[in-house]
């Protein structure tokens, strides 16, 4: 209903101006004075060098004198304040807007079916310790991301990439094989602690500095008792870090094992790259041998003066660097390698199965990859690698694929005085798991419900995750979090159990309602005109949320609409309501707020209660 009003005045404003529908379009918003106002006057006044506020008021008597006869129109009044044109939209309009929201229900605001598919590539936590807070931020918005990229009609596949090879899953490879392989409690936090000591021993002993190059060289060289123990360790610590992941109801489609890119891509695609002039090989300097990637003034213009732009994929020795590695990974993403063979990794919390890259005997060709779009949720450091990935791309002709491939960069979530590091250890009693249990810990504190121990569990665990989650996603991913217990855990004002407790309002309700709701054509209040266009317009905020990957404006939009619904209810009684037809009609507003939020809070990953 809200597109169908959008386009009638982009229709009334295209026959009265002749601006195309388009820029008619564009210049419509959410008005402060009338319900929709448009900004056309401000275009047209700049072509024509003369004052905006005159040329609203001339299109208007325009508007009006062609728009007298029709008897289907949306509005009720249309008029000019200043250089801005104000639509009222009627009372007919208003009851069509709620009968849309009852009628399509969980559907209401979602995009229709579009073509292609979409890789998230999300979080990518090393298989050695435990998720702390800063692994959160990352989960969490990728999460969200997909929910509501398949809320506005893209086909998701949610993947995580697990680099089993890498230097800090060596050195708990190494740990584990020859100084403690003898794990306690929850494995991936064993693991990182473990990992912990073994990074400081790396930093102060030659002879295990030696033993953990020899258990990387192993690894990489594949099929040998070292390297499947590497194997083996890692999947089992995300084995340990998804039971985190699963508490925050946060599921995976697939898993690409980096050991199964060196084995199965890794050659076709170092090829691939050479063969199709992306990289050039240096004849002299320091570079000599290796294959770069020349980048020269126009990284410098978006990255700043650097003493050498240039990126080595391909050392002199054949091996490939993390970023030739990502180049040659993101090339089968958009199904230019071939693709791997599949295994089941594990059956998930919503019944369906998590599978993983393999080479196993049982593994077997799955239609994963093959994307016509590819994000990834990586840290904001990583912004130069990132566009590096783009420009090999580019370079290798694929130009709609780059122009298709988006780094989701954020701001990492630090404490009040450090960052937070792996080697460290300065993520110890900051922990996912942790941060969960204290939230479960302050809920159970404050329910007063008459109800058994486990609902009040049940209860405490979803409040307290819906505090977490909207507390890091009510944030552009573009700031820093500095996290603190207090702000995380915060369940009062705006947070996510005051959006639940929202909710819960409007079936407690309902709920004790003697009749049905059902949108009625009558006469509104303010607070009842200001709450249904709130609900109007979540099909836009959807829209913007899902071009820009940014969750923060699902969370805002919930407050607002939260707000707009604490207003409607203080100001227009719904259950004394005398006036059949009021109090009918007041009782589809509280059903339509009702199934707005719980649409806009599914988005976010926060499910609510039934009662608070």
């Amino acid at each position: 209903m809200y597109d169908e009003i959008k386009d009638e005045i982009a229709s009334i404003i295209l026959v009265a101006t002749g601006t195309s529908k388009e820029e008619s379009l564009l210049s419509i918003e959410i008005g402060k004075v009338g319900d929709f106002s448009s900004r056309i006057a401000f275009t047209i006044a700049k072509d024509q060098k003369t004052n905006p506020a005159k040329v609203a008021a001339e299109i208007v008597q325009k508007i009006i004198s062609e728009h007298k006869s029709n008897k289907k129109s949306n509005f009720e009044k249309i008029e000019a304040t200043g250089p801005y044109i104000n639509f009222y939209i009627n009372e007919a309009a208003y009851s069509a807007i709620l009968a849309d929201i009852i009628k399509k229900k969980d559907k209401y605001g979602a995009g229709k079916k579009k073509p292609g598919k979409i890789i998230i590539e999300f979080p990518s936590v090393n298989p050695n310790k435990p998720w702390h807070i800063g692994h959160l931020r990352n989960a969490l918005l990728g999460d969200s991301v997909a929910r509501i990229l398949e809320f506005s009609g893209h086909q998701v596949e949610r993947m995580d990439y697990i680099d089993d090879l890498g230097l800090q899953v060596a050195q708990s490879l190494w740990g584990f094989l020859y100084y403690d392989s003898n794990p306690s409690g929850k494995f991936d936090q064993w693991l990182g602690q473990q990992y912990v000591g073994v990074a400081k021993k790396f930093e102060e002993d030659k002879e295990v500095v030696e033993g953990v190059r020899q258990t990387l060289k192993a690894m990489e060289e594949g099929e040998n008792e070292i390297a499947l123990a590497g194997r083996e360790l890692a999947e089992k610590c995300v084995l340990s870090q998804y039971q985190t992941s699963f508490a925050f109801d946060i599921y995976h489609d697939v898993l690409i094992f980096e050991s199964d890119i060196l084995n199965e891509i890794f050659k076709d695609g170092i090829a691939y790259i050479k063969n199709n002039d992306a990289v050039v090989l240096e004849k002299e300097g320091k570079n000599a041998g290796c294959w770069v990637v020349r980048l020269g003034e126009e990284f410098e213009k978006e990255f700043g003066k650097m003493e050498n732009p240039d990126k080595v994929l391909i050392r002199s020795d054949g091996t490939a660097l993390y970023t030739g590695k990502d180049a040659i990974f993101h090339l089968w993403k958009f199904g230019k390698l071939k693709n791997f063979n599949y295994a089941p990794f594990t059956k998930q919390p919503n019944g369906k199965i998590a599978y993983k890259s393999s080479s196993s005997k049982d593994a077997k060709p799955m239609d994963f990859g093959n994307a016509s779009a590819a994000i990834n949720v990586i840290g904001v450091e990583q912004k130069y690698p990132q566009r590096v990935i783009v420009e090999v791309l580019r370079r290798l002709k694929f130009t709609k694929e780059a122009s298709n491939l988006h780094h989701l960069s954020y701001e990492h979530v630090g404490l009040p005085d450090e960052k937070f590091s792996g080697r460290k250890g300065t993520w110890i009693g900051f922990t996912t798991d942790e941060l969960l249990v204290e939230a479960i810990k302050r809920v159970m504190e404050k329910i007063k419900l008459d109800v058994s121990g486990e609902e009040k569990e049940s209860i405490s665990k979803m409040v307290g995750v819906a505090a977490i989650k909207f507390s890091f996603l009510r944030t552009g991913s573009e700031k820093r979090i500095t996290f603190r217990w207090e702000d995380a855990l915060n369940m009062e004002g705006d947070s996510g159990p005051y959006l639940q407790y929202a909710y819960v309002r409007t079936n407690g309700i309902l709920k004790k309602a003697s009749e049905k709701p059902e949108p009625q054509t009558t006469t509104l209040n303010p607070s009842e005109k200001t709450l249904i266009r709130k609900l109007a317009n979540f099909s836009y905020i959807v829209s913007r949320s899902s071009k820009e990957h940014a969750p923060h404006h699902i969370a805002q939009y919930a407050l607002e609409v939260a707000g707009a619904f604490s207003s409607f209810y203080a100001n227009s009684p719904v259950l004394v309501q005398e006036d059949e037809k009021i109090r009918k009609n007041r009782l589809a507003i509280t059903l339509a707020t009702g199934i707005v939020l719980k649409n806009a809070l599914s988005l976010i990953g926060i499910s609510p209660p039934e009662q608070m």
